[in-house]
Parts: structure tokens; C-alpha cells; sequence
């Protein structure tokens, strides 16, 4: 149990600098901080939930043996993975592609200089 706890932590937090690290910008404010929050976390779930897949297709293929049972073993943990990960994964794009861009803020007009002034 305690490692499954240790790999779901290590997946969610790789999953999580990785997204911060290689996210696209996204606008400043409060709601471009909580998208970019939001999309961190959901890329970090969608890691520790393929590392939590792959730990239990192992522990499944194991349980099997050798043969052709493992091999269906494989394909189930397989869908799994990709059921489980593929949706988590959707969420995080539909909040990447909602969320605001630097380019969608307006530009903030800058008071005239006194300087500027004849």
C-alpha cells in the first residue's frame, strides 16, 4: 500500500512541474492563475493515475504467469489506463483551450508623460 502511495505522489508531482515547466503563457490575473493551477493539477493527475495503471497491469500480469493470459492482462490494464487517463486528460485540454491569453487582454493605455506636453 505504501507504494502505491509513493508512486502516486512521484507521478503527480512530475506531472505537475512538467506542465508548469512546458505549459504555453497564459493571462495574467486571477483567472489565468487559477486555469494555470487548475491545468497543473489535472496534468499531474493524469501522470499519477497512468503510474498507478502501470503498477496494477504488473501486479495483474504477475498474478497470471506466463502465457496468453498475460498478454490479456496487458491489454486490459492497457484500456484501463487510457479509459482512466484519457478523460482526466480531456479535462485539462478543455481548461488549457478556455482558458484567457496573454494576447486576450486588452492593452492598458499608459498616462501621458508630463513630460510629453508642448
Amino acid at each position: 500500500m505504501l507504494v502505491l502511495i509513493v508512486i502516486a505522489i512521484a507521478c503527480f508531482i512530475a506531472g505537475v512541474m512538467a506542465a508548469a515547466q512546458w505549459l504555453p503563457g497564459l493571462a495574467e490575473g486571477p483567472v489565468g492563475t487559477m486555469a494555470f493551477f487548475v491545468i497543473c493539477g489535472l496534468c499531474g493527475a493524469v501522470i499519477g493515475l497512468f503510474g498507478l495503471g502501470i503498477d496494477s497491469m504488473i501486479k495483474q500480469a504477475e498474478s497470471f504467469g506466463r502465457g496468453e493470459f498475460e498478454q490479456v492482462a496487458v491489454a486490459n490494464g492497457l484500456l484501463n489506463i487510457l479509459r482512466d487517463c484519457g478523460s482526466v486528460a480531456a479535462f485539462a485540454l478543455i481548461a488549457f483551450l478556455l482558458a484567457p491569453r496573454p494576447s486576450d487582454q486588452p492593452d492598458r493605455i499608459a498616462a501621458p508623460d508630463a513630460t510629453d506636453s508642448p
